[in-house]
């Protein structure tokens, strides 16, 4: 009605909301100039404030973590002009995408470290080192194995392939080593020694082949860093059927001539009243009784083609099978140990018939010498030795394995292996990767620290023995009480 009163033609209708459509119009442009002044300030401040706080050398950087305020600057600062105010850096996905992944490396690697040297304030040790316990080490590990192509198929059945392909190199570990693919070198060689040592094994068993030039190099390098651990060396010969007299004659020839240093491992015989080196002999079984019977004293000695002339010791044979003790007794051996750590693979390796080896050994005065090992896992698709693989189950395959030999109260005791990748049955750190097995549950470290375990409670047991034992009655000196034996 109002409306219809003061307004009464259609003109002056539409001059009206003209005039209320403007008014509006002058509103929303004043509201909206308030709002972006206010904007700006804002942003001006907080630009203002970011400038000052990325700004090297200044803002309100606390002094207890200057290192991270600089690595956060480095990462986070953007590019400016010469007079201070920021330039927004250009977004790139793929720039942002590698400072995130930098970023997650950098952590884990840092908690790697942490979790390493967690590992290693927690890692289960022994202040003292028996030389009844031996140790395989190999030097170098033969990381890869040659495997030769199959020859491209031929277009016609006549062709004739121009080419031979090359043999490709595969990794021959079912493991991986925490400290990478290595070869010897001082900084390493000592890493090994010192976590042997920790373990309480006393001795080192190195594979001696003899003959090249940096075999005796890397040997004198072991010899002389062994006794700054507190550590002794000791060989594995190789021998088989088709071998000579002479082999035999020039591998103690060249053992000999370590036999002077302090770091070669020797025993004090009460028979012979001298202190004597202890070899051990690989497919010892195979030797031919010609070439055996140069082992024995007498009359080898009075005769110049005896082997105990060249280099006389206490000579500990490889033997597979039960009749192979009675061939090393005849062989004139001193003892014989199994070598093998694969329970049931042949009679010296198995575990219930080491009673019978050691009553064998004690009716013939010789040392039988028990090998034990946390697994075996070759890489192999088909495996050299037969169906031998064995478990770990958590250690608890090792656990039984040394329960045995320390039930059956025996002179020595060897571990296979501390760094044999090839066969898997190393006691050495592993590092979790893709494609290889690990020794989870558990820590890198963890047969190291099972290993020590089980060496305390062997020189428990044996302490033990020796002090429940009469005082009058004589100690079996095949037990190797005090660093002596028969």
């Amino acid at each position: 009605m109002l409306l219809k009163k003061y307004v009464k033609t259609r003109r002056k209708v539409k001059i009206l909301l003209l005039f209320a459509i403007i008014g509006l119009l002058v509103i929303t442009i004043i509201v909206l100039g308030s709002t972006g002044r206010n904007a700006a300030i804002e942003l001006l401040l907080d630009e203002r404030f970011i400038a000052r706080a990325y700004r090297p050398g200044g803002g309100d950087q606390t002094p207890e973590k200057p290192a991270v305020m600089a690595a956060a600057v480095s990462l986070l600062q953007p590019q400016r002009d010469r007079g201070g105010v920021i330039v927004p850096e250009k977004y790139d996905e793929q720039k942002i995408k590698a400072r995130i992944i930098q970023s997650k490396m950098d952590l884990m690697k840092q908690q790697q470290q942490r979790d390493h040297e967690a590992e290693q304030a927690s890692r289960t040790t022994l202040d003292v080192v028996t030389t009844a316990v031996h140790i395989f080490y190999t030097a170098p590990v033969p990381w890869y194995k040659s495997k030769k192509p199959p020859p491209p198929p031929a277009e016609h059945p006549n062709d004739v392939p121009l080419t031979t392909p090359r043999p490709v190199r595969i990794l021959n570990t079912a493991f991986y080593p925490a400290l990478g693919l290595y070869k010897p070198s001082n900084s390493l060689l000592s890493q090994h020694f010192e976590n042997i040592r920790s373990c309480g094994v006393g001795v080192l068993i190195l594979s001696f082949t003899g003959g090249k030039a940096t075999e005796a190099a890397l040997i004198h390098q072991i010899l002389e860093l062994a006794p700054q651990h507190n550590l002794s060396i000791t060989f594995e010969l190789s021998a088989a059927g088709n071998q000579s007299v002479e082999y035999m004659r020039q591998q103690l020839q060249e053992i000999a001539s370590y036999a002077s240093l302090p770091g070669f491992y020797r025993v004090w015989s009460q028979s012979r009243g001298v202190s004597l080196p202890v070899l051990y002999v690989s497919n010892a079984y195979k030797l031919s009784d010609s070439l055996g019977r140069l082992l024995c004293r007498t009359p080898s000695l009075v005769e110049p083609d005896g082997l105990r002339r060249v280099l006389d010791a206490f000579f500990i044979g490889h033997i597979r099978l039960k009749s192979h003790a009675d061939v090393l007794r005849r062989l004139c051996f001193d003892g014989f140990y199994s070598k093998l750590p694969s329970n049931g693979a042949v009679f010296a390796s198995t575990w219930k018939n080491w009673s019978y080896l050691k009553s064998f050994a004690l009716s013939y005065k010789m040392l039988f010498v028990p090998t034990v090992g946390p697994g075996f896992a070759e890489r192999n698709k088909f495996p050299r030795h037969g169906d031998i693989q064995r478990h770990r189950s958590n250690g608890r395959y090792y656990g039984v394995a040394w329960r045995t030999a320390i039930l059956n109260h025996v002179g020595f005791i060897n571990i296979a292996s501390y760094n044999n990748w090839p066969d898997g049955s190393q006691i050495e750190e592993v590092m979790p990767r893709a494609g290889f097995l690990d020794y989870n549950p558990g820590s890198r470290t963890k047969y190291l620290d099972l290993t020590a375990h089980w060496v305390g409670n062997f020189l428990k047991t044996r302490q033990e023995a020796a002090a429940a034992a009469a005082p009058s009655s004589p100690q079996n000196c095949y037990e190797l009480l005090n660093g002596t034996i028969c």
